[in-house]
């Protein structure tokens, strides 16, 4: 292999004594300055071409075959620089964000991993009930609660009177509020578009509520799939009722739970594969984000409705499939942009 830039060199021509030989140890032969690592990731990205089409590691070379390279040394910082996007698009978002505040009405985007107030397995976890405590000390208390690991919009109101008012509102099915979630689950519902019917008892035994058509309060869920993939889909959830764990047990019920759901679903953790082999996503949370609020606001009646943005960890997921599927760009109509660029 003869070149001015031998490791950087852009083409090349397999001579006659590498012919059977390995693509990702011919690679490790004659780029000695890179580790097996570096070269293996830079392979995944499919930017190594044997006549044209991208390389795999186990490739049996023959004489003669062209290959062609990125700049090895751009390649491998790039990877390295996409790397370091996807930790930080993999590590938990701890804040609390205030996406609304008035005299009365004090609306937040709550992270995954925190509980909204402490309770059974919750004594010694900090709340949002702690972090917002200035403003719990101020009066404001919540309206209604999300389970733990759902991430998205709370609501909290000033004085008791007005609390309890926007609490009925949650509790009725006609009060007023509207909500929005996004969902990432198992498989692909049929038709993409409908709604769950079916009544609910609450949580009891081991926590988890049941479908149960002779004693259950009824129920309706309507969903929307957004985007799907070969084995997962990205819906769009609306509960229009209140159940406790609603969603997650409908969508349990129609045979597409969410992606991890160790209650209702089979996995507490799922690995999602990174194609490029930059960094596979380890989702250890439900896949479950209140994304839209819509309510009367507790004094004037008027419409105010927020919106959370998607946390990090369930676009970086959703960024991996499509990467998956051969599409890494943001879909048209989508409100989240890719995590890792």
């Amino acid at each position: 292999m003869n070149s001015t830039h031998q490791h950087d060199r852009r083409s090349a021509h397999v001579p006659a004594r590498n012919a059977g030989m390995r693509l990702d140890k011919f690679l490790v032969e004659h780029f000695s300055n890179y580790s097996r690592r570096q070269l293996m990731r830079v392979l995944k990205t499919g930017t190594v071409l044997v006549n044209g089409r991208p390389g795999r590691a186990g490739l049996e070379l023959k004489s003669g075959d062209q290959l062609e390279l990125p700049v090895l040394s751009e390649a491998v910082a790039h990877v390295k620089e996409e790397r370091a996007h996807a930790r930080e698009a993999l590590q938990p978002v701890e804040s609390v964000v205030e996406l609304y505040r008035d005299d009365d009405l004090l609306i937040v985007a709550k992270p995954a991993g925190l509980a909204v107030h402490g309770g059974a397995g919750q004594m010694h976890d900090r709340t949002l009930i702690d972090v917002l405590k200035k403003d719990i000390l101020a009066g404001f208390g919540l309206a209604h609660r999300l389970d733990k690991d759902t991430s998205g919009v709370v609501a909290l109101v000033k004085g008791e009177e007005l609390r309890a008012k926007t609490m009925a509102a949650f509790a009725s099915d006609d009060g007023g509020i509207e909500k929005e979630y996004v969902a990432v689950v198992r498989g692909v519902p049929e038709p993409a578009a409908g709604e769950i019917a079916l009544p609910l008892l609450p949580p009891a035994f081991r926590g988890m509520a049941k479908v149960d058509k002779a004693r259950g309060k009824p129920s309706l869920t309507r969903y929307r799939v957004v985007e799907a993939f070969p084995e997962a889909a990205r819906l769009t959830v609306e509960p229009l009722t209140g159940r406790t764990h609603q969603i997650r047990v409908h969508l349990a019920a129609i045979g597409h739970p969410l992606l991890v759901d160790p209650i209702y679903g089979v996995r507490n953790r799922r690995k999602v594969a990174d194609a490029r082999g930059i960094a596979d996503a380890n989702l250890k949370r439900t896949p479950l984000h209140a994304a839209r609020l819509a309510l009367p606001h507790p004094r004037t009646g008027v419409r105010v409705e927020v919106r959370a943005p998607l946390p990090n960890d369930i676009k970086y997921v959703l960024e991996l499939l499509r990467i998956a599927q051969g599409r890494a760009r943001k879909p048209a109509g989508s409100d989240d942009a890719p995590a890792a660029p």
